[in-house]
């Protein structure tokens, strides 16, 4: 929803840039409802899944590959590797036990609270904007287009 609703309606308005950031923090921000949640999570959910999700959308304009992104994402941790998923337990396929510190497996609130899941998903959602990027897909903010019109003329 955030995708589809949020993002879209702000970047029409504010540009692509200002609406990732904003949706991103929305989207980090509703993970706060969440078991064990804390602002460190949310801050990581925000990038994880807030940019890598939206630079998705700004690459595709398609809802259908951040769809898929946040369900694989979701699945694999906790309907196969019972991994707890946004701080709500799991039971997959395969019983598995994260060991280490929290800052390396994520603890109690799952892998996406991990610093591996944090550079892995700023890796991917960076490359998939500078696609978008390449593409042609950002939207400037509406200001913009208004103040080049004014000087057109």
């Amino acid at each position: 929803m955030i995708r589809w609703v949020v993002f879209r309606i702000l970047e029409k308005s504010l540009g692509s840039w200002l609406a990732l950031g904003i949706s991103a923090v929305i989207f980090g921000g509703v993970h706060l409802l969440n078991p064990g949640a804390t602002f460190l999570n949310a801050a990581a959910i925000s990038v994880e899944g807030g940019v890598l999700l939206a630079a998705a959308f700004m690459l595709t304009r398609r809802l259908w590959l951040c769809i898929g992104i946040h369900i694989a994402w979701n699945f694999t941790q906790g309907g196969i590797f019972s991994v707890a998923v946004s701080g709500g337990k799991s039971t997959g396929l395969l019983q598995s036990r994260m060991v280490g510190p929290d800052w390396l497996t994520g603890g109690t609130f799952g892998a996406e609270a991990s610093v591996v899941a944090f550079a892995v998903c700023a890796a991917a959602g960076a490359v998939l904007i500078v696609l978008a990027i390449r593409k042609g897909n950002v939207v400037l903010p509406a200001w913009v287009g208004r103040q080049a019109d004014r000087q057109a003329h």
